[in-house]
């Protein structure tokens, strides 16, 4: 027994991504550990797009693609809802992804309905609302009038979609396509208060992965593909985009991007990524990420079989190397996202003293 579990343990470790012909290097610098289990009893089921309050610190908004009239709330044990919050009137269907957003000092919501496996939908939807406060012993039902912005793509053809993320720095929307043994395209679109009824169209921006191992002769499950969620930092320094893989569960990866000063998110997400190794786990149709702040993030899957866990990712400050500060005379060395620097009075240099960016 204890030979065939190692088998299993050593045959379904992660293998490491090859992405744009390199083969990327694990970022170590996160931990995980199980913080709840998410009571699809008290809740809903089949998550598929998370968002962390910024009215309410403390609370997770869940949204479900096997509802589109109402999200929840719930704390990060997920055992009780905190807030069941309905929509005035249904807009849209298929939501497949939220985020939080600031524009215009207004704290936002915003859910994809964009999900559309057939890729025969012509209707697609952006919705957003003011995020409402969260009051689970006065309030916890609730109802919110939402607004939405319809899109279409570049190319005049449907997509399946299943992530969305919001840029505070620009107040910008990205979506990133779901395809299935192929890559995924990433689109942007500026955020504004008066679309109305007014179809936009998306503006292209890359491919992710596009020389990643799904060539000719590979195993078509090995390439990040299948992209099912995202996330910009609230200082929108740092991206998250993840993936799932239903055929072979260790063939999944979270993506992680350091946005340089002055960088769009454009421009970061055309760098080499790392991938977080903390995330090597069995998450079933793994389907929602956020970020809380820049140092935790969480994940919960869209698992309908059982009652999902949510996982919580911490930086390892204080573990060894990644927080190591050694006082010489006038500099310090300081690790920032596992690279080690020299600060000094003038700024912060690489230990070849070049000028870090």
């Amino acid at each position: 027994m204890i030979l065939l579990l190692a088998c299993f343990v050593s045959c379904h470790a992660a293998p490491k991504l090859v992405y744009n012909g390199d083969t990327l290097e694990w970022n170590n610098s996160w931990k995980k550990q199980q913080c709840g289990t998410l009571d699809i009893n008290e809740n809903i089921i089949e998550v598929s797009g998370i968002a962390c309050s910024r009215v309410t610190p403390g609370y997770i908004w869940m949204q479900s693609d096997e509802t589109a009239n109402y999200i929840i709330a719930t704390d990060e044990k997920g055992e009780k809802r905190a807030c069941k919050l309905k929509m005035s009137k249904s807009i849209g269907w298929d939501w497949e992804d939220m985020s939080g957003g600031v524009y215009n000092d207004t704290n936002y919501l915003f859910i994809g309905s964009f999900g559309d496996n057939e890729e025969t939908r012509t209707d697609y939807r952006i919705i957003y609302f003011k995020e409402p406060t969260i009051d689970p012993e006065n309030a916890p039902e609730q109802t919110v009038t939402p607004n939405y912005i319809k899109y279409v793509y570049p190319d005049g053809k449907s997509h399946n979609n299943e992530a969305l993320m919001y840029d505070n720095r620009t107040s910008e929307i990205y979506i990133i396509t779901k395809v299935y043994y192929n890559v995924c395209q990433v689109f942007r679109l500026p955020f504004r208060l008066d679309y109305g009824d007014e179809v936009q169209t998306l503006e292209y921006i890359c491919d992710l992965g596009i020389k990643s191992d799904l060539g000719e002769g590979s195993k078509p499950y090995k390439g990040f593909h299948l992209v099912t969620a995202a996330d910009i930092s609230p200082d929108g320094k740092y991206i998250l985009i993840k993936n799932h893989n239903n055929i072979v569960a260790s063939y999944c990866w979270v993506l992680y991007w350091v946005r340089q000063d002055g960088e769009s998110v454009a421009d970061a997400i055309q760098r080499q990524p790392q991938p977080i190794k903390a995330y090597n786990t069995y998450e079933w149709q793994g389907e929602a990420i956020c970020w809380l702040d820049d140092d935790t993030f969480y994940t919960t899957s869209d698992a309908d079989d059982g009652n999902p866990p949510i996982y919580k990712f911490t930086r390892k400050w204080g573990e060894g190397i990644e927080n190591t500060e050694v006082n010489t005379s006038a500099n310090k060395l300081v690790m920032i996202d596992n690279t080690l620097y020299v600060r000094s009075n003038e700024g912060l240099y690489t230990l070849d003293g070049r000028k870090a960016q």
